[in-house]
């Protein structure tokens, strides 16, 4: 390398060979970018533009070596290493915006904030555009050649300083970004240090843009690479491409309209026809909305759903009638016709959402609404549902702390012997009470707990809590007999059930006749009941019948099954007491009771007047609001004494 000492500085002669490398590798990155249509985010415009910002400084930095070196015109010189300096001094700061983006800090911008930023920047810029003037950063002259100028380290420091700043900001804003969005930016400010110390000390070897191309590279695999955001099989947009278009639209502010597609039948005609044959026929409806509607996003969501993105309510419905009617017809598949059934969930930003999370809530929610549906129909989001959807998600939440912390609590509702003039028995009742919520009445959380399977362990809590109350107090030295639990459909699918339940009891040693298993109709209906009921009262467990007189073949059931207990639901009784009829098959429903040897309870007993009808009919044993309300286990204990 040869040094040519100047009044102003140095003249250098440079090995050019890693800007050659350094723009080879850049344009890859960009022919890769553009050819795998990456997903426009608001820091990919600010990528895209930091790419080839890079690939013309690596040229223009080796088109300023080849006029130094054949010395053409000194304006020609001066203006291309102007051009040059600009944009060298620009990626620091481009970079710097990438990085605000990326934070979502931008949206605290201030004035303040923007003289901070735009400072260092411009004042290099005005310093390299007056530099032929005052020589102060580089100048040009024939004996000499290109020189740098006293003032080039500003340059780096200028650098340095957006460099900084972007260590503080991702500091400042670390709970904003992901670890490997913090650990990509920690990679790209190493490699940029690395190449201005090496270019400091090895100045004639021009390795900075080289170091600023793998620094991209890195970016772009890490934090803007489109393969990230592809369904390889489908050949559209994945889940992880969807999040960030959505959020890059709310965030923005734009207006869009999102159908989510869901097979409602996807898991059957999957094991019927395989996945090749799914995957054809989703993706041939894609290519017709792609056809038929322009501009439109696609999204791979999850197997058997998938989602739609365009900008105008018009679209939306055209897209809607067009996958009804690509669905509506059979496709033959060898020598079966299998139909896709499909429904159609319609989201509008921002009249029916306002954030990712309504979005994100809206999906799941259509997810459980879609599986339920039996016609193939379009339903659009709203705030009731939204409002609905969030109540239910709360409810779920109160039931899983209720179950972590152990704050379930178990009522007893006395039963009534008229014949012993006492409360001989009694039902244990589940109750929730939520910090937020309030009271949650069983109505309305147990049917979710059954769905969701939480019902399992609420069931056990509840069986565990009665057993060691009544071994506690030895209540059947207190003349109670028995006390009631409800068994859930889902408990009695449980395989090991009846060794779960035996277990408890021999857990606090309970005698087995001292518990009585309530259970409905409907786990009937499921034929499920035999074995257990088999099985527990060879033990001495005996079983009730629940809500007797609601369904359609109660009299089947207690005669099919070896049911001690049927209980009248309180609809029964309080009809009877207004309708003639009604009364005459009460009084035979009793009196058929008895002659089979079953105990009946009437439950909803609430006047004296209905005490002494039903006391008149001959039902033994009673339970309502009248003898007591479900109450907490001390109050029930004190009623019992």
């Amino acid at each position: 390398m040869n040094k040519i000492s100047s009044e102003w500085g140095i003249r250098m002669q440079y090995n050019i060979h890693y800007d050659i490398a350094a723009m080879v590798l850049t344009a890859v990155i960009l022919i890769h970018y553009y050819h795998r249509k990456a997903i426009k985010q608001p820091q990919s415009y600010v990528f895209t533009r930091l790419m080839w910002l890079s690939f013309f400084t690596d040229f223009l930095d080796i088109v300023t070596v080849v006029i130094d070196e054949y010395r053409l015109s000194p304006l020609l010189v001066n203006t291309v290493n102007v051009v040059y300096l600009v944009f060298f001094n620009t990626a620091p700061f481009l970079y710097y915006m990438y990085l605000l983006t990326l934070s979502k800090r931008r949206e605290l911008w201030s004035r303040k904030d923007k003289l901070v930023l735009y400072g260092p920047v411009m004042c290099s810029v005005v310093l390299i555009c007056t530099s032929p003037f005052t020589k102060w950063i580089f100048y040009y002259n024939r004996t000499e050649g290109y020189c740098h100028g006293k003032g080039f380290f500003l340059l780096y420091i200028a650098a340095i300083i957006y460099m900084i700043g972007t260590v503080v900001i991702t500091l400042l804003h670390r709970s904003r970004m992901t670890v490997w969005q913090k650990t990509s930016v920690y990679m790209y400010l190493l490699a940029s240090a690395a190449g201005i110390l090496l270019q400091i000390f090895i100045s004639d070897i021009l390795l900075l843009q080289f170091a600023t191309s793998l620094s991209l590279l890195v970016l772009y695999m890490s934090l803007e690479n489109p393969n990230e955001d592809d369904d390889k099989l489908l050949g559209i947009y994945n889940r992880r491409g969807f999040d960030k278009v959505v959020k890059s639209a709310i965030e923005v502010e734009e207006r869009f309209h999102l159908l989510v597609v869901t097979v409602r039948n996807y898991l059957i005609v999957r094991e019927t026809a395989g996945v090749s044959f799914c995957q054809v026929t989703m993706m041939r409806a894609m290519e017709h909305l792609k056809a038929e509607v322009k501009p439109c996003l696609l999204f791979s969501i999850s197997e058997g759903r998938f989602a739609v993105m365009v900008d105008k309510r018009r679209r939306a419905d055209e897209i809607a009638d067009i996958l009804q009617r690509e669905f509506a017809q059979p496709v033959v598949h060898g020598d079966m016709n299998i139909q896709m059934k499909i429904s159609i969930l319609q989201i509008d930003y921002p009249e029916e959402v306002s954030s990712i999370e309504d979005v994100m809530d809206y999906i799941d929610y259509a997810a459980v609404y879609q599986a339920e549906s039996n016609d193939e129909k379009v339903f659009h989001s709203s705030g009731e549902i939204l409002r609905k959807m969030r109540h239910e998600n709360r409810i779920q939440q109160a039931m899983q702390q209720a179950l972590d912390k152990g704050t379930f609590q178990v009522y007893y509702q006395p039963i009534y012997s008229t014949k012993e003039r006492r409360y001989n028995s009694a039902e244990a009742l589940i109750r929730l009470i939520d910090d937020e919520l309030g009271f949650i009445s069983p109505d309305e959380f147990i049917p979710m707990a059954e769905k969701n399977g939480l019902i399992l362990k609420i069931g056990e809590f509840v069986f565990r809590t009665v057993c060691e109350m009544m071994a506690r107090e030895k209540i059947w030295e207190k003349g109670i007999e028995y006390i009631e639990i409800n068994l859930s459909i889902v408990q009695c699918m449980q395989e090991d059930i009846c060794e779960m339940l035996y277990g408890v009891m021999d857990e606090y040693d309970i005698p087995y006749s001292c518990i009585n298993l309530e259970v409905t109709e409907t786990v009937i209906a499921k034929d499920i009941l035999w074995n257990i009921m088999e099985r527990m009262t060879v033990g001495g467990v005996t079983f009730a019948l629940d809500d007797y007189g609601t369904g359609y073949s109660n009299l089947t059931n207690v005669l099919k099954y070896p049911f001690h207990i049927v209980k009248l639901d309180k609809s029964v009784v309080w009809y009877a007491m207004e309708n003639e009829r009604a009364m005459c098959a009460l009084r035979y429903t009793v009196e058929m009771m008895q002659k089979l040897n079953k105990h009946i309870v009437a439950e909803g007993v609430e006047t004296r007047e209905q005490l002494d009808i039903l006391e008149e009919l001959g039902c033994r044993y009673l339970q309502g609001y009248y003898f007591s309300k479900p109450v907490p286990e001390q109050e029930f204990l004190e009623k019992i004494i």
